[in-house]
């Protein structure tokens, strides 16, 4: 007990319970982004409310980068508090299942039952948690298109059609920790460590 109370205090990133496996969002790049959008929307009122002498059109510069900066500084910085104060797990592993948002191509949940196997893939670069549902062609009609392209891109490079990169998320928390965790709660779905054929 004292282990694992140790192993989820030591990362930021995860919390590991018994019941749950759990891989934060990281909110610095959203902190840089909110950075950014204020930095435009200051340029943006100063185009739109100072004389520009040195522009080669003033006014053109004044409706585009002041009057339509504006706007979209404001929403630029909006959408980025919105990711920090909305913050959902960019990966979880429970009870019910697997849910992987680490990106907007991601497919999602999956639950258990519908999981035939989870394995371990290991690349030269980085490793991968694998999951592969049992109906394919059931789970694939089901999801959106964005979605059905990253599933078709990784069958089509002969990977599971869920392969989740949890380096997309955090350098500290590694894909063989939630692969382990799958093995704990669900033994029977997990398989042996593939490497693909070079």
């Amino acid at each position: 007990m004292q282990i694992r109370q140790k192993e989820a205090t030591l990362r930021v990133e995860a919390r590991v319970t018994d019941e749950s496996f759990t891989v934060n969002n990281g909110v610095v790049i959203h902190l840089l982004l909110i950075f950014m959008g204020v930095c435009i929307l200051v340029a943006a009122i100063l185009a739109a409310t100072q004389s520009l002498p040195y522009a080669p059109n003033p006014a053109l510069m004044k409706y585009t980068t002041g009057y339509l900066g504006v706007p979209f500084a404001i929403l630029f910085v909006a959408y980025n508090v919105h990711r920090i104060v909305n913050r959902r797990n960019a990966i979880l592993i429970d009870e019910k299942g697997v849910t992987d948002h680490t990106t907007s191509f991601s497919a999602g949940f999956i639950a258990w039952e519908d999981i035939q196997e989870v394995y371990l893939l290991r690349l030269h670069n980085d490793d991968y948690m694998c999951v592969v549902p049992t109906d394919i062609d059931g789970w694939y009609a089901a999801l959106n298109k964005r979605q059905q392209r990253l599933a078709k891109a990784n069958m089509d490079a002969d990977f599971a059609p869920i392969r989740i990169q949890f380096k997309k998320v955090t350098e500290k928390v590694k894909s063989k920790e939630g692969v382990a965790f799958c093995k704990k709660i669900r033994p029977k779905k997990v398989t042996h460590v593939r490497k693909p054929r070079y």
